[in-house]
């Protein structure tokens, strides 16, 4: 059952909210102070405090903050009857969830209550998840190319740059994927994973930008695209080669403002989000065809502080960060058992391209 604990300087106060919320079926515990609402939470876990602004003692932004140092810190929903603007941005500001103001609404209150709760539980699953997550993302092996695809994925994990995974259906570039990001800044923060080969054409730019409701005839509700999900995390686009030219181009403007706009929407929306892409075609190839813009393949592999690999070394000198996992059936036999995934760390030769590419690559920068 969900725990709420009510902190306010009012006894009236505290014995209302306490009767509302287990009319509701929710426990809830009281607190007339900061300092008494710390010492609770170091005993006990809560799902949502619910916190007064003006406390005797340290007051509720203080303690906010102290909350919010906690290692399961709760949501926090600030309640105030002398509520300002400034006041409730230096509340959010400092991590809380909502703000409620003084006379309390009765419906307002379960409502916010309700919500945070369930912002807990996906807060908590998600970390769940992560932790699943990073057994995944473990890669393991002693041949040289295991070793050395390591190395390159321990150099390129801890920037805020572009990686570009090219490799054979069945080499793992998911896996490697997962694991830059494990071992990223943002590895406490989202890994959204498209598969572009596997979404129809008329519906990749809804999956990935969002849509409005009405903008299509099978769009009824509005629709938060992965960009917007994996903001502040790692968005993995699979199979970046199978996207249509038009798709490619809104991508690369995405990865250059660092903001879109979603189908049939007229506002932009600004996200911080690192791209890791992938891809079994040859985009080289693609790009002579026309199949592939050579402008995104540049910029769907531009690290943050520069560098390409070659031959399993890596070199500060270009701008590209690029992953080739070579095909399974390169294995050696006594390399089966330590070696399921047969990973090798070569990147690729496009990176020796001439000083033109490199002049124009060093103009983008990570989303």
């Amino acid at each position: 059952m969900p725990n709420v604990l009510i902190v306010d300087d009012e006894p009236g106060i505290r014995q209302s909210l306490k009767g509302v919320l287990e009319d509701e079926g929710l426990k809830s515990a009281l607190a007339e102070s900061g300092e008494a609402c710390l010492e609770i939470l170091r005993d006990r876990s809560f799902d949502v405090v619910l916190l007064d602004v003006w406390l005797p003692g340290i007051d509720g932004l203080e303690t906010l903050g102290k909350i919010r140092e906690l290692e399961d810190a709760p949501e926090v929903i600030m309640i105030s009857g002398h509520g300002t603007i400034e006041t409730a941005v230096r509340a959010t500001k400092l991590g809380a969830y909502d703000f409620l103001e003084k006379p309390l609404s009765v419906d307002r209150t379960l409502i916010l209550v309700k919500n945070a709760i369930a912002a807990k539980r996906l807060r908590e699953e998600n970390r769940d998840l992560k932790k699943q997550l990073i057994p995944r993302s473990v890669i393991v092996g002693d041949s040289i190319p295991m070793k050395a695809l390591r190395q390159q994925i321990q150099i390129m994990a801890p920037t805020n740059g572009r990686v570009l995974i090219f490799g054979e259906s069945g080499t793992g570039k998911e896996l490697v994927a997962q694991a830059i990001h494990a071992r990223s800044l943002r590895k406490d923060e989202m890994f959204v994973e498209v598969n572009c080969a596997a979404i129809p054409e008329d519906l990749i730019e809804s999956e990935l930008f969002g849509h409005r409701k009405g903008s299509f005839p099978a769009a009824t509700t509005d629709k938060e695209g992965t960009f917007q999900r994996a903001h502040g995390g790692s968005l993995f686009l699979d199979e970046i080669g199978d996207m249509s030219l038009k798709t490619q181009s809104k991508v690369l403007r995405t990865l250059d403002e660092q903001r879109f706009t979603p189908v049939g929407g007229d506002e932009s929306i600004t996200v911080d989000v690192r791209v890791i892409a992938s891809t079994n075609k040859d985009l080289e190839e693609e790009i002579s065809r026309g199949n592939f813009r050579e402008d995104l393949f540049y910029a769907a592999a531009a690290r943050a502080q520069g560098g390409y690999c070659q031959a399993g070394a890596l070199f500060f000198e270009g701008v590209l960060g690029h992953l080739r996992p070579p095909p399974a059936r390169n294995h050696r036999r006594r390399h089966r058992d330590s070696d399921a995934l047969f990973l090798a760390g070569q990147c690729s030769r496009t990176a020796q391209r001439d000083g033109t590419h490199r002049d124009h690559e060093s103009h983008h920068h990570p989303v």
